[in-house]
């Protein structure tokens, strides 16, 4: 189990840091609830260049806090544009990946790997709602705000 979770550390640190051209990418901040644990979050996230015609990665990592507990995961999920109408600011993007979730706990800790599915309803201004199902040990939902930073009309990832 710590091979797998070393080995998806490096793969996330390996995407991080590769250098891409910088009009593609975009850091995003969030926060929310999770469903079980039942806490709040605040994370962050980096949209990287687009692997194929809205089709990118976007790694992201949270922090939660609450019902004696705290949580860090780490996300790397693989985001499709499903739905943006043309001239509309709003688009539907899906997608989720694996996630590395580290829970603390007062007598212990324990690091688990997830796997999640993701929901971004976004509008052009930047901001968006997040919905967030998880399965193994990642957090069973979560329902958060996000707001990309820079974020405009015309960005590469808009049709």
């Amino acid at each position: 189990m710590k091979s797998l979770i070393v080995r998806a550390f490096g793969v996330v640190a390996c995407i991080l840091l590769q250098t891409v051209t910088a009009h593609a990418q975009g850091l995003g901040v969030r926060g929310g609830a999770n469903v079980n644990p039942d806490q709040m979050y605040v994370g962050a996230s980096y949209q990287l260049e687009p692997l194929m015609q809205d089709l990118w990665l976007e790694p992201n990592g949270d922090a939660g806090f609450g019902n004696g507990a705290k949580l860090l995961s780490a996300n790397l999920d693989l985001m499709h544009r499903l739905w943006q109408p043309a001239r509309s600011p709003w688009r539907l993007d899906v997608g989720g990946g694996p996630a590395v979730n580290y829970y603390r706990f007062p007598t212990y800790s324990d690091t688990q790997a997830g796997v999640n599915v993701v929901a971004v309803l976004g509008h052009s201004s930047g901001w968006g709602t997040e919905f967030r199902v998880g399965f193994l040990d990642s957090p069973e939902f979560r329902v958060g705000v996000a707001y990309r930073l820079g974020q405009r009309a015309g960005s590469p990832h808009r049709r």
